[in-house]
């Protein structure tokens, strides 16, 4: 167990010294909210302003950006520089190794989150109880569990950075404004509409959505939670199985 957290807390010194890591998982979200706020904040969605609405969009959009693009691409580059095959040299198995790698990725994604609701409060006038809080926790928690196991299984695919890169900015661009996150649902085509859905963008956005608005879940929550699951599910078992310490040759 020793092991383990020397291993959690080496990588995570790995993280948050990479400037470019933190510039754009944790000065970028504001950014973006601020950049929303001004273009759009007049706007309404339904009974909601249109700003406020937005938020849990914008939350879980960086979650997906940092689980298919951050946390994939960077696990390729250990491969590719040989980290992970010095490693593997090591007692390290890779249970423990995948174990901590996921443990920062989840923890460095709540500190993004939380970054973006505190600036939302300070700045925004966004009020979030602690109930609202609360019940966003497990939501906010099963999309980022969601997003680092698909970001896995493109690791897993990813032969090289470059590829990893590509792959997960193609997952993240086809569902950026099709599943309600920043673009309400209801404006798309109806035939679109009954296919994002069943896109995990679609389905952790409307069970973040829900509590940071402080409204009810909708009957739907359940099909949600099981889409999510689905591909959490999915991702985790495919990505094991293509899980390897170093390149292809």
């Amino acid at each position: 167990m020793k092991r383990f957290w020397i291993l959690t807390r080496s990588m995570f010194l790995v993280h948050i010294r990479n400037r470019m890591t933190l510039f754009w998982n944790m000065v970028f979200p504001i950014f973006l909210l601020a950049i929303y706020g001004m273009v759009f904040g007049g706007m309404s969605v339904g009974n909601e302003n249109y700003f406020i609405w937005m938020i849990p969009g914008v939350i879980v959009l960086n979650i997906l950006a940092y689980g298919l693009m951050a946390s994939s691409t960077m696990l390729v580059n250990m491969r590719e520089t040989g980290v992970l095959m010095r490693l593997h040299a090591t007692p390290v198995n890779a249970l423990e190794l995948v174990s901590a790698y996921v443990l920062i990725n989840i923890l460095i994604a709540l500190l993004q989150s939380g970054a973006i609701l505190l600036a939302a409060a300070l700045f925004f006038d966004f009020r979030l109880s602690a109930e609202m809080l609360a019940r966003s926790v497990p939501a906010v928690l099963l999309a980022i569990v969601t997003s680092v196991a698909m970001g896995q299984l493109v690791s897993g695919i990813a032969p090289r950075v470059s590829v990893a890169g590509a792959l997960g900015q193609l997952l993240y661009f086809s569902q950026m404004f099709i599943t309600d996150m920043v673009i309400p649902v209801d404006l798309l085509p109806e035939w679109l509409r009954g296919i994002v859905q069943y896109l995990p963008g679609y389905a952790v956005t409307q069970l973040v959505r829900a509590p940071l608005l402080n409204t009810a879940w909708s009957s739907a929550a359940g099909t949600h939670v099981a889409v999510v699951a689905a591909y959490a599910l999915g991702c985790v078992l495919i990505a094991a199985l293509l899980f390897r310490w170093a390149p292809r040759s």
